[in-house]
C-alpha cells in the first residue's frame, strides 16, 4: 500500500481514532440531552448551571463530529485515489487537502512553533496556502507571526493597514481576509491555523468552523499522547506526512549568527531580507547559505 506520508498513513489505527471520537462525540451528545432535559424542569437558581453545562458538552460534541469527518474525509479521498490510480491526479491526497475539503474552506495553513513561538513547521491545504504563508514568513509579518499570537478576522479593509507588506502582496494572490485560530491551549499555544480566503468579509460560520477545525486536530493530530515517530519526534499522524520543516532555515540562522556575531532574530530577519530582494523562498535561500552557495554580503 502507498505510504507515501513517512509511515503516517495507517488506516487501522484513523477507524479505531474515528470510533474513538465518534463515541465520545456520542456520550458528549448523551449529557447535553440530559442537562437540556433538566434545564427545563429545574429551579430558577439551577437553570443557569444546566444550561452551562449543556453549551458545554454539545461544543464538545461538535469538535469529536468535526475529528470524525476530518479522518472519514482523508481515509475516503485516499481510497478514491487508490481506486484510480491511472489518473493523472499527481500524488495521493494530503491529509490538509482533504482537510480543506471536509470543512468547505479551501485554502488553509498549519503553523506550529516551537519553545520561544518561533516558527519550525508548516503544512498547507493548496498553492494559495503555500504561497500565502510564504509571504508572511518572508516579509515576517501576518496572522503568524505575531507574539504573542493573536488569533481572530482581519477583512479587506485592515488588511493592508494592519500589514503594510503582507497586505499588499496577498492581495496579489487572491486573499482579502485571512482568519486565524489558536492551536493547543491559550496558556500554552502549539501552533496557530489559517484560512486564507477571497471573500473580503468572511462570514460568522466560516470563523466559527475554523475554530471548531482548530480544536479538532489539537485533540487528534496534535494530542501529546499520540505516538511519536522515532526519527523526527513528531506524531504518527497524517497532518505530519507533508510537513516542511524549517530546518534549514534554523540551520542557515546559525550560520549568519556566527558569521555576523548577531541575535537569533536579528540573523533571521537578514535572511528573510536578502530573499524577499531576490525574490526567493526563505527556505530556498537558507540552503544556500547553510551549503555556502550564497553568502549574505
Amino acid at each position: 500500500m502507498w505510504d507515501g506520508t513517512g509511515g503516517r498513513y495507517d488506516p487501522p489505527a484513523l477507524r479505531r481514532l474515528i470510533e474513538t471520537e465518534r463515541g465520545r462525540a456520542d456520550r458528549a451528545a448523551a449529557v447535553a440531552r440530559r442537562h437540556e432535559g433538566l434545564a427545563g424542569t429545574a429551579t430558577a437558581s439551577m437553570r443557569p448551571f444546566h444550561q452551562r453545562m449543556a453549551e458545554l458538552h454539545r461544543a464538545a460534541e461538535r469538535r469529536h463530529r468535526t475529528a470524525v469527518d476530518l479522518h472519514t474525509g482523508y481515509l475516503d479521498a485516499v481510497g478514491r485515489w487508490a481506486d484510480w490510480p491511472e489518473e493523472p491526479y499527481g500524488g495521493p491526497p494530503t491529509f490538509m487537502t482533504a482537510a480543506a475539503e471536509a470543512s468547505g474552506i479551501q485554502s488553509l495553513a498549519v503553523t506550529l512553533f516551537s519553545t520561544g513561538g518561533i516558527e519550525a513547521a508548516v503544512v498547507v491545504s493548496d498553492p494559495i496556502a503555500a504561497k500565502a504563508h510564504e509571504l508572511e514568513y518572508v516579509l515576517g509579518e501576518g496572522p503568524t507571526q505575531g507574539h504573542p499570537l493573536e488569533p481572530g478576522v482581519c477583512g479587506e479593509p485592515e488588511l493592508v493597514s494592519r500589514w503594510p507588506q503582507f497586505g499588499p502582496a496577498a492581495r496579489e494572490l487572491g486573499v482579502r481576509a485571512v482568519i486565524s485560530a489558536r492551536l493547543g491551549l491559550a496558556e500554552a499555544p502549539m501552533g496557530a491555523l489559517t484560512a486564507y480566503r477571497a471573500e473580503p468579509e468572511p462570514d460568522t460560520e466560516v470563523v466559527r468552523s475554523l475554530d471548531i477545525l482548530a480544536e479538532a486536530l489539537t485533540v487528534t493530530a496534535l494530542d501529546p499522547s499520540v505516538r511519536l515517530d522515532g526519527d523526527d519526534g513528531l506524531p504518527v499522524h497524517p497532518l505530519f506526512g507533508d510537513i516542511d520543516l524549517r530546518v534549514a532555515v534554523h540551520q542557515a540562522t546559525g550560520v549568519v549568527m556566527a558569521a555576523r556575531d548577531c541575535s537569533a532574530s536579528d540573523a533571521l530577519a537578514l535572511i528573510r531580507a536578502h530573499a524577499f530582494a531576490r525574490n526567493m523562498g526563505v527556505n530556498e535561500l537558507a540552503h544556500a547559505i547553510v551549503t555556502r552557495t550564497y553568502r549574505l554580503s
